[in-house]
C-alpha cells in the first residue's frame, strides 16, 4: 500500500498563503490522513505532475527550498508506507481503519495490544459498568455495588494470586480463564464466608465483561460458556436484574428529617425536600424533573402528571393523590420557579430531545445522590441513600398500608402497566403481612 501526498486546501492558509501537506491512505472506502510539518503555497505544489519524488516546484519560479522539502516529504512517505506494509505483510490483506489510524498516530503498539486483549481486566469491567450507569441502564446503587465487587476481586488477585501488585503482573482480559474464576468462587465461599446469592451477584459484572471479551475474540466462546456454568446454583440474580432493594422505614424517615434539620447548606435541605417528595409521591427522577405546577391541583389534592415519554413507548398519565407531607413540600416551593416545580429544568426547556434530556438527568441525579449519600452516612444506614430509593419507599409504605388492594393500588400509582409488573419488581420485597394474608386465604385442605 502506498500513500498519496496531497496539499490540503480545505482550511485556512497561514500568513504566507501556505497550506499543510498531508499523506493520505484509503482502506475500505475510508480516507485516513497524517499531516506533515511542511506547508506549501498552491502555486508551488506540483500535485503529482512533477515526476518521481518531486512534489514541490523548484527552480526560478519555484520554492527556494524545494530540493530539501522534497527529500523530507519522500522520507515522510517512505516511513509510513513501510510501517503499513510491514503490518499488512504482503498479499491482499486489508488493513482496518482503526489500525491505519493507530500507525499514523504512533499508537499502533497500544492498538495491537488492545486488539489482542492486553487490557487490564478490572479496569475493563469498571469502564463497561460506568458507561451503563451514565446512560441510565443501571442505577447508582448497582454501580456502587459493582465497584465494591471489583475491590473484592482485586483483593483476591493480590492475596491469593499475587497479581495486580505492579505493572508486570496485571491480569489482562485475555488471561481470564475458568480456573481463575473457580478459585475466586472458592475464595469467596471458604475464606470470605459468602453465600451463594452474594457470590452470584459478585460474579455478574465479571461474567458480563467476559461476554464482551468473548465477542472481541480475546477469549474463546467455549471458555466464556464454561465460566457462565460456574455460577453457584439456587440463589442470586444478575446485577442487572437485581434492583436496588432498600427503602426507608417510617422510623428512618423520621431520622432523615432529624438529620436534615442539622444541615447548614440550603441546597442540601432543598435536595432533602425533593427526596421526601419522591417518598410520598412515588415519582422517578425523570418525573421529578418534569413535574410542572400546571399538573398540580391543590384543591382536588391531586397530581395529574404526564410522564416524560423518553422512558416509555406510550406516554402515560399518572394520577397521584397528595398527602400531608407532599402538600407541605409543595407549599414551601410555591413561587420559587415558574414552570417546573423543583427548578431542575429551566422554564421553557425543550423535552423533545431525549438524548439531551438524558445528559441533564444524569448530571442532576449525580449531584442529588452525592448529597443524599452524605445524609445517609450521617444516618448510619447500611446502604447508600439515593433518589430512586424514594420510589421504593413509597411502594413499601403502600404495600403495608393500603389494605386488601395494596398491590393493585400501589401498582396504579407507580404507573405500572399491570400488577404483574409490580409483583415481578417487588415480589421479593412484599411484607410478611401480605404473604401471611395470601397464605391464609389459600390454606385450603382438599381432603
Amino acid at each position: 500500500m502506498e500513500g498519496r501526498l496531497i496539499l490540503r486546501k480545505d482550511g485556512r492558509p497561514n500568513e504566507y498563503g501556505e497550506y499543510p501537506v498531508v499523506i493520505q491512505y484509503c482502506t475500505q472506502g475510508k480516507a485516513v490522513r497524517k499531516t506533515s510539518d511542511i506547508k506549501v503555497a498552491p502555486e508551488h505544489w506540483l500535485d503529482g505532475k512533477g515526476g518521481l519524488n518531486k512534489y514541490i516546484k523548484g527552480g526560478r519560479d519555484g520554492h527556494p527550498k524545494a530540493e530539501l522539502l522534497n527529500n523530507r516529504l519522500r522520507n515522510f512517505k517512505e516511513t509510513y508506507d513501510k510501517m503499513i506494509n510491514e503490518h499488512i505483510g504482503g498479499g491482499n490483506k486489508i488493513i482496518t481503519e482503526a489500525a491505519l489510524r493507530a500507525i499514523l498516530n504512533g499508537t499502533y503498539q497500544q492498538h495491537k495490544e488492545t486488539q489482542e486483549g492486553k487490557v487490564p481486566f478490572i479496569e475493563f469491567v469498571l469502564e463497561h459498568s460506568e458507561k451503563r450507569y451514565k446512560t441510565g441502564e443501571i442505577g447508582v446503587s448497582v454501580w456502587d455495588n459493582v465497584k465494591s465487587y471489583m475491590r473484592m476481586f482485586n483483593k483476591f488477585l493480590r492475596t491469593m494470586k499475587r497479581m495486580n501488585t505492579n505493572e508486570n503482573n496485571i491480569l489482562y482480559c485475555r488471561d481470564v480463564d475458568v480456573d481463575l474464576i473457580k478459585d475466586y468462587i472458592i475464595w469467596r465461599k471458604d475464606v470470605e464466608g459468602n453465600s451463594k446469592g452474594t457470590i452470584n451477584k459478585a460474579l455478574s459484572p465479571i461474567i458480563e465483561a467476559v461476554k464482551k471479551c468473548s465477542r472481541k475474540g480475546w477469549i474463546s466462546r467455549e471458555e466464556y460458556d464454561e465460566i457462565c456454568d460456574l455460577r453457584p446454583k439456587g440463589e442470586g440474580k444478575s446485577y442487572d436484574d437485581s434492583m436496588e432493594k432498600e427503602w426507608l422505614s417510617i422510623e428512618q424517615l423520621r431520622k432523615f428529617k432529624e438529620v436534615v434539620r442539622g444541615v447548614k447548606y440550603k441546597r442540601t435541605k432543598e435536595i432533602a425536600d425533593i427526596f421526601l417528595f419522591a417518598c410520598f409521591s412515588s415519582l422517578r427522577m425523570s418525573d421529578l424533573m418534569t413535574l410542572k405546577w400546571s399538573e398540580i391541583d391543590m384543591e382536588e389534592n391531586m397530581i395529574k402528571h404526564k410522564q416524560y415519554k423518553g422512558h416509555y413507548r406510550k406516554t402515560k398519565m399518572l394520577y397521584i393523590p397528595l398527602n400531608d407531607t407532599s402538600r407541605d413540600i409543595l407549599e414551601r416551593w410555591k413561587g420559587r420557579y415558574e414552570e417546573f416545580v423543583f427548578g431542575l429544568l429551566p422554564s421553557g426547556y425543550d423535552l423533545s430531545d431525549a438524548a439531551a434530556f438524558l445528559k441533564v438527568k444524569n448530571t442532576r441525579t449525580k449531584t442529588i445522590n452525592q448529597s443524599l449519600h452524605s445524609i445517609g452516612d450521617k444516618m448510619e444506614l447500611p446502604f447508600n441513600l439515593h433518589i430512586h430509593l424514594g420510589r421504593h419507599t413509597y411502594a413499601m409504605m403502600g404495600f403495608n398500608l393500603f389494605g386488601d388492594d395494596a398491590v393493585k393500588t400501589t401498582s396504579s400509582i407507580l404507573g405500572h402497566a399491570s400488577t404483574q409488573i409490580t409483583e415481578k419488581v417487588y415480589g421479593t420485597l412484599l411484607p410478611n403481612t401480605i404473604a401471611e394474608r395470601v397464605g391464609d386465604k389459600l390454606n385450603i385442605k382438599l381432603d
